[in-house]
């Protein structure tokens, strides 16, 4: 169990990190006015 934990952990932080990814570039060119 702790080898899916593992995998299921790993596949989780890849899938936040590419939503998250286009989302914070999105705020921060918000926040600058530049849309």
């Amino acid at each position: 169990m702790g080898i899916d934990f593992h995998l299921i952990a790993n596949f989780g932080a890849l899938a936040l990190i590419t939503l998250a990814g286009p989302a914070v570039i999105f705020i921060l060119f918000y926040r600058r006015g530049a849309l």
